[in-house]
């Protein structure tokens, strides 16, 4: 993860702010709200185009965004620089590697959202992330706040590598279009991690040959006992875990696990 997969495929953060499926989730909000909450400076980590860090900048509240791609932050900054002038100065980004960063400074609230953790495929990168966070967060009511998928294991072993739509034909700003599909080549199961690849075919005109760009990377799911044990290990404690963005119990079939954590001396 040292190079961002993100930023080998042309005006990829375009392309991205571009999904239907990622525009419709419902995390916005949940986070927005836990970072108002707070009173004071939120660390966003995986901030990528600002899907996130722009709304809780509009909401008043001051946002470090820290991703490590170009492209990403690339579109992150033209987004930014639209907004108005109270709103760019709420936001501070940097380019970091979310492994291996030191801001030298600690915050109330540190949010990884939509999956950050789910990138550290090896227990080394997911202690090394940990860490990092830790030496970020405030201590007595600081927070970290990160979500993950809850495993469907019926999904999981039905993984055959065919590539299926998972967002139809859609018009860029430009007058190219794109679709995109979606395959877990396989799944790994002694690792815990599915090999994934997002397929995206861009169009320069109707009736043009797409191109074909493939975004793989190594996803880790993770079961709810064992991320209550990696937090330990960081020196963390869980304070409460949801099964959705509305603050629903986590429960077998929970779509998510939404991990609110704090430092446990």
């Amino acid at each position: 993860m040292s190079a961002s997969s993100y930023d080998a495929i042309p005006d990829f953060g375009l392309l991205y702010d571009s999904v239907p499926l990622y525009a419709a989730r419902q995390d916005i909000a949940f986070y927005v709200q836990e970072a108002a909450a707070v009173g004071g400076p939120v660390l966003e980590l995986g901030c990528g185009t600002g899907r996130i860090l722009l709304p809780a900048a509009r909401a008043g509240c001051t946002v470090v965004g820290l991703d490590n791609s170009r492209q990403m932050l690339a579109r992150c900054r033209a987004k930014l620089a639209a907004e108005p002038a109270p709103v760019r100065a709420r936001v501070t980004l940097h380019e970091h590697d979310v492994r291996d960063f030191d801001l030298g400074a600690k915050y109330p609230l540190v949010i990884a959202p939509f999956r950050i953790f789910q990138h550290q495929p090896l227990v080394d990168d997911q202690l090394r992330f940990l860490a990092v966070v830790a030496r970020h967060v405030a201590q007595g009511e600081g927070r970290f706040i990160f979500d993950v998928f809850n495993p469907t294991f019926a999904k999981l072993v039905e993984a055959d590598g065919q590539e299926r739509e998972d967002t139809p034909e859609q018009r860029l700003p430009d007058g190219r279009s794109f679709r995109r599909t979606a395959r877990v080549a396989r799944v790994r199961w002694v690792d815990q991690v599915s090999e994934t690849e997002l397929i995206y075919y861009v169009s320069a005109k109707p009736g043009a040959t797409p191109e074909r760009f493939v975004q793989a990377f190594e996803m880790r799911w993770y079961l709810h006992a064992e991320l209550v044990h990696l937090l330990a290990r960081a020196g963390f404690r869980v304070r409460a875990v949801y099964g959705d963005f509305s603050r629903g119990p986590l429960a077998d079939g929970s779509p998510e696990q939404v991990v609110c954590a704090g430092l446990a001396g």
